[in-house]
């Protein structure tokens, strides 16, 4: 069969919105609206009365809570829901001798297994449809973020940082010697030297930053710093972490860099801001390659670029540098 794109189907639209809703809630807001829904349904079930049974209530509740906790709190909550249920049917047995026993006790029953199974199942899609998100998202390769990806969290990190003194460098990376892995070596090899060269970059990086794969052996990465006059001190060290990880190696591979410090309103349009940081990049590889060059905007004269920063650079002062936890945290290598 030709291989297309799924269909969306009202559903899947639904079930996709509802998930970019949830997931902004904070745990507080999950919670309380879980407990205030379920304090609605036993509510009104208790006002319905005896015989009328709001079933469908109690499953949206266990369904909402599966879906916001995850599986395991999500069962214990379902638990809850059920509990909830019997209690108030218990009070209405109480209140109403002419309900059979029997029967009201394999309805209760089958409660508690209607809300089990419901529960499984939300907490199942939920986690599919995390799982092919992160997938969508995710380079197959080396396990960091693709191009798309990175784009679309690049633009939210610019957003949410307007107006304030923040900045950010955008690194853009390409592995010196690569072609030459691949003649010599192999597709195999090269692969591994993708996956290697990623797994160096996201160790030089912190957790809070984005780091993608955009094609072959090219890599861009976004760092948030406090302010545009330290870009140069965090590049540099960046760069330095990365090469000293490949020196380790003992493999024939280096890293060229290109570091476009900028505001947050001058990241903007994505495009262009990664090709300026693009643009850096080609000038470390056609003046000697392994080394740094970094970039800010000027709104007179457009791109300044310094003279290069090598990876020979003074160790003690980047040591110190690396230090100042308000800006880059220590090598975590180092430990």
């Amino acid at each position: 069969m030709p291989h297309r794109q799924p269909e969306l189907t009202l559903t899947s639209r639904l079930l996709l919105k509802a998930a970019g809703a949830t997931e902004r809630w904070t745990p507080p807001t999950q919670w309380t609206v879980a407990f205030v829904s379920l304090l609605a349904v036993c509510a009104l079930d208790m006002v319905s009365g005896a015989r009328v049974m709001p079933l469908f209530f109690y499953l949206l509740v266990a369904g909402l809570a599966a879906w916001s906790f995850g599986e395991r709190k999500g069962a214990l909550f379902g638990l809850l829901v059920s509990l909830s249920g019997v209690t108030v049917r218990y009070f209405q047995m109480s209140a109403d001798p002419h309900l059979a026993m029997v029967p009201e006790l394999w309805n209760l029953f089958a409660r508690v297994l209607t809300a089990s199974l419901v529960v499984v199942l939300v907490s199942g899609m939920r986690s599919a449809i995390q799982l092919e998100r992160w997938r969508a998202s995710t380079d197959g390769l080396t396990g960091v973020l693709n191009k798309s990806a990175f784009q679309e969290r690049m633009t939210a990190a610019a957003g949410a940082a307007r107006g304030t003194e923040r900045a950010f460098i955008l690194c853009y990376m390409d592995i010196d010697g690569f072609k030459q892995i691949n003649d010599r070596h192999g597709h195999s090899a090269g692969d591994e030297i993708l996956r290697l060269f990623a797994s160096a970059a996201m160790d030089a990086i912190r957790d809070g930053d984005l780091f993608a794969r955009i094609g072959g052996d090219e890599f861009v990465a976004l760092i948030n710093i406090p302010a545009v006059g330290q870009g140069d001190y965090v590049a540099t060290l960046v760069h330095r972490r990365i090469s000293d990880i490949l020196a380790k190696t003992g493999l024939p591979v280096t890293c060229s860099m290109g570091a476009l410090v900028a505001t947050a309103g001058e990241l903007q349009p994505i495009e262009a801001a990664v090709q300026l940081a693009d643009s850096l990049m080609y000038e470390v590889k056609r003046s000697g390659k392994s080394a740094l060059r970094v970039g800010r905007i000027d709104p007179a004269k457009g791109l300044i670029a310094p003279d290069f920063l090598r990876i020979e650079s003074d160790s003690a002062a980047l040591t110190s540098f690396g230090n100042r936890s308000c800006v880059m945290a220590p090598d975590r290598r180092a430990a």
